[in-house]
């Protein structure tokens, strides 16, 4: 088990490697299962931004439920976007490195749907300051009006109110504090309650909240850009 890095840079780097070695290494069964729990159907057709999307592996799982989709992906890690450029060959040109907490390099009003599965933005312990809810509003930006963004984060009840040992966090990126205006974390990853996750999004201006679930551990948010 690696340390907690000192760096957000030397994390990512380390995050890098870890996507080129093997990355998470979840079966497409295992995807499948979970997209068909977590998921609300994706549309069949459209334009869908997997936001911080790893090693696309989530992507390939979507598309395989909605061929006609276009995909979009995002991450911060050039050794994910390499290997997702891989798993869905047909949109490899459409993935890119960034970082989704500072801006998206597709205009407003581009997707019909985006898929945020544990953005880094969510893993801090307070998205309820002006940057990071600017920051979701940014992201509802990019959906055409009326599209929808789903949102799906793991939290233990047990460990509500708590970060989870950095020590004990797979993805290297995670394992280094980071301070932004945005982005406030010390490492590891916060478990929010349901108060806690939703009110950044109620208090996001064009953000209309929709449907929301806990199901196994997970918060299951649909919203919708209302202008």
């Amino acid at each position: 088990m690696q340390d907690v890095y000192d760096s957000a840079e030397n994390a990512r780097a380390a995050t890098d490697a870890f996507y080129n070695d093997r990355g998470f290494e979840y079966t497409d069964e295992q995807v499948s299962m979970w997209l068909g729990i977590y998921l609300p159907l994706p549309p069949r057709s459209g334009l869908l931004l997997d936001l911080c999307c790893g090693d696309g592996i989530w992507s390939r799982g979507i598309k395989t439920l909605s061929p006609a989709l276009t995909l979009h992906g995002i991450d911060i890690s050039s050794g994910g976007i390499e290997k997702a450029r891989t798993l869905v060959p047909d949109d490899a040109e459409n993935f890119v490195v960034g970082d989704a907490e500072e801006s998206l390099p597709w205009p407003d009003g581009t997707f019909d749907r985006i898929f945020a599965r544990g953005p880094g933005l969510y893993n801090q312990h307070s998205m309820d300051r002006p940057a990071a809810i600017a920051v979701i509003e940014r992201w509802h930006a990019a959906l055409k009006p009326g599209g929808r963004m789903v949102s799906i984060f793991y939290s233990d009840p047990a460990q509500f109110g708590t970060y989870t040992n950095p020590l004990k966090v797979a993805l290297p990126y995670n394992r280094a504090p980071r301070l932004t205006d945005a982005v406030d974390f010390t490492g590891g990853k916060y478990h929010h309650d349901i108060n806690s996750f939703l009110t950044p999004f109620r208090k996001a201006k064009g953000v209309k909240m929709g449907a929301y679930r806990f199901v196994r551990n997970n918060h299951i948010l649909e919203t919708q850009r209302v202008r």
